[in-house]
């Protein structure tokens, strides 16, 4: 990151300099990633999330949404729900809602996020016994994760990163892959995360987030038959909302106070 202050000619040498080095060469669209549509508000807009890449079918949003919700009314019903009712979740709905992973953003396009999806109740059962749902059925909530119809785990796979990272366009002078400042396989997983959350709401659906502990962490893993290189970073639930009054009571909700927005925004500089 160059100074303001720093003379022009400084950065149109290092800006040259970089013209230099190889560049990728970049393939018709057509062949390589879901064509674009008429750009509405000079924004392009793909095809369907849940079609395949490459699949010429016309684009059609409408069943995303039934209702038309607009993006604020889905912000606002954004909360965590543990309490389902046992209904199952339609396969084209839950299709839907997980489709949003191909949107998700990642460093570098690497696309290193990854959804293991669970709607058979016997795995659901085993997840939630080790992931400890006993901790909150002893406090009076339900079986809000092996209850819960689909479960949707969140994981990443940190190699995609280095792998896309080592690529001529985006290794350093060196020829090296850059240092990584932060983990951003985990910083994308949770932007996918947020995805699933806000699509369930868009589907008329409730969801829930919970974290897999440590010392349960193996025996999760053996469960789903994750590789050694995906990570779980977090498992969502996904359902209908049943009556949740005790979340509203007792949930860290309903028992800390929403921080100010200026505790939480700063302008400018901290």
């Amino acid at each position: 990151m160059h100074e303001l202050h720093e003379p022009f000619h400084r950065l149109r040498l290092a800006f040259e300099h970089r013209l230099h080095r190889a560049v990728v060469t970049v393939p018709h669209p057509a062949g390589n990633a879901p064509l674009l549509g008429e750009p509405p508000r000079r924004i392009a807009k793909e095809h369907a999330l849940d079609v395949a890449v490459g699949d010429d079918a016309a684009a059609n949003h409408d069943a995303y949404s039934p209702a038309g919700m607009e993006f604020r009314d889905i912000l606002e019903r954004r909360r965590m729900v543990r309490a389902y009712e046992p209904e199952p979740i339609p396969r084209d709905k839950l299709e839907r809602i997980v489709a949003t992973i191909r949107r998700a953003p990642s460093g570098g396009f690497s696309q290193g996020q990854r959804f293991v999806v669970i709607t058979d109740d016997e795995r659901k059962h085993a997840l939630a016994e080790a992931a400890g749902e006993e901790f909150y059925v002893e406090q009076g909530f339900p079986r809000w994760i092996s209850g819960a119809p689909a479960l949707v785990v969140v994981c990443a796979r940190e190699e995609d990163y280095h792998e896309r990272y080592r690529l001529p366009d985006k290794v350093g002078e060196d020829d090296r892959e850059i240092e990584w400042p932060v983990p951003y396989w985990y910083v994308d997983a949770g932007k996918a995360a947020m995805l699933v959350l806000l699509a369930a709401i868009d589907e008329g659906l409730a969801a829930g987030v919970f974290g897999i502990p440590a010392e349960w962490m193996q025996r999760v893993r053996e469960l789903l038959g994750l590789p050694d290189d995906v990570a779980i970073v977090e498992v969502i639930t996904l359902g209908r909302g049943a009556q949740d009054t005790l979340s509203d009571r007792r949930s860290s909700r309903a028992t800390h106070p929403r921080k100010s927005l200026d505790e939480l925004v700063r302008w400018e500089r901290w």
